[in-house]
C-alpha cells in the first residue's frame, strides 16, 4: 500500500505574524489612555494649565495700574491666613453651607417620596411647579424675593403677622437691612432655588426602587415610616450622597447670587 503526498512549491507557504508578548502586554493600556486622551487634553487645557498659572500669579504682587510685578513668594498667603475678614469669610460661608445642604436635601426627600405616591391627572403640573425655581435666573430670583423680604409690604412679614410671630409689621424681621437676618434670608432663596433640581433627582431614586420590597413589607405589617425608614432611605444612600456632594459644589459656589 503506497501513500503519496503532495509537496507544496518552495516559497509558497507564508510566515504567521505573531504580535510580541510586549504589545500584548502594554495595548490594552494603551488603547484606553487613546480614548481618554481627548478629556485629558480638555483637563490639561481648561483646568490644570489655570491652576498652575493661578498658583504662579499668587506667589507675585502686581501693581493697580500697569503690568509690574514683582515677586513676594508665600507673602500672599501669609497675608490672608492672618486676615480676620478672612476667617469671617470662612465661618459664614461654613454657616451658609450648614444651613442650605442638609435643609435642601431633606426638603427634597420629603417631597420626592411624596410625589411618588399616585396624584392623579394633576401629578405632572405638581412636579413642574416643584422644577421651576431651577429654571429662573438668578436676577429674577433676586426681584422676587426682595419683595418677599420687603420690611412694610413684604408677603413673608404680612404672614409672620398673622401667624402671630411678630406683633407688627414694624417689629417683624428686617430680612434685608439687619446683620442677624441678612444670612438666613440667603439660605432660604439658595434653598428654594435648588430644591427644584434636588427634587428631580431624589424622585427618580425613589421611583428606581422595586416595589416588591415595599410589597414585603406591607405583607410583615410595616408601616408607612419603616417602609420610609428601612427600605426607602437606605436604598436612596447613593442618590443621596451625590445631592450632598453636587449641593456642597453648589453653595461654595454661590458669591454671584
Amino acid at each position: 500500500m503506497s501513500q503519496s503526498t503532495l509537496e507544496e512549491p518552495l516559497g509558497a507557504r507564508q510566515p504567521v505574524k505573531t504580535q510580541s508578548n510586549w504589545t500584548r502586554r502594554i495595548w490594552p493600556t494603551l488603547e484606553g489612555y487613546l480614548y481618554l486622551a481627548p478629556t485629558l487634553l480638555g483637563l490639561l487645557i481648561f483646568v490644570f494649565i489655570p491652576i498652575i498659572t493661578s498658583f504662579r500669579l499668587s506667589l507675585n504682587r502686581i501693581a493697580p495700574f500697569g503690568n509690574q510685578m514683582r515677586f513676594v513668594g508665600l507673602d500672599n498667603y501669609v497675608d490672608l491666613l492672618t486676615s480676620a475678614d478672612y476667617w469671617d469669610s470662612v465661618r459664614v460661608t461654613l454657616i451658609f453651607v450648614l444651613g442650605t445642604v442638609p435643609t435642601g436635601i431633606a426638603l427634597a426627600v420629603a417631597l420626592a417620596i411624596l410625589l411618588s405616591y399616585p396624584l392623579g391627572r394633576m401629578a405632572w403640573f405638581y412636579r413642574a411647579l416643584i422644577f421651576v425655581p431651577v429654571i429662573i435666573s438668578s436676577a429674577v430670583t433676586g426681584v422676587l424675593f426682595r419683595w418677599l423680604y420687603h420690611p412694610v409690604v413684604g408677603y413673608l412679614n404680612y404672614w409672620l403677622v398673622q401667624l402671630g410671630l411678630a406683633e407688627s409689621m414694624q417689629q417683624a424681621p428686617n430680612w434685608l437691612g439687619s446683620k442677624e437676618w441678612a444670612l438666613l434670608a440667603v439660605i432660604i432663596a439658595t434653598t428654594w432655588r435648588q430644591l427644584g433640581f434636588n427634587v428631580i433627582v431624589a424622585l427618580a431614586g425613589v421611583q428606581n426602587i422595586d416595589e416588591t420590597f415595599y410589597d414585603a413589607a406591607k405583607v410583615d405589617g410595616a408601616g408607612i415610616w419603616q417602609r420610609i425608614r428601612h427600605i426607602t432611605l437606605p436604598l436612596l444612600s447613593p442618590t443621596l450622597f451625590f445631592l450632598l456632594i453636587i449641593n456642597i459644589i453648589y453653595s461654595f459656589q454661590a458669591f454671584g447670587e
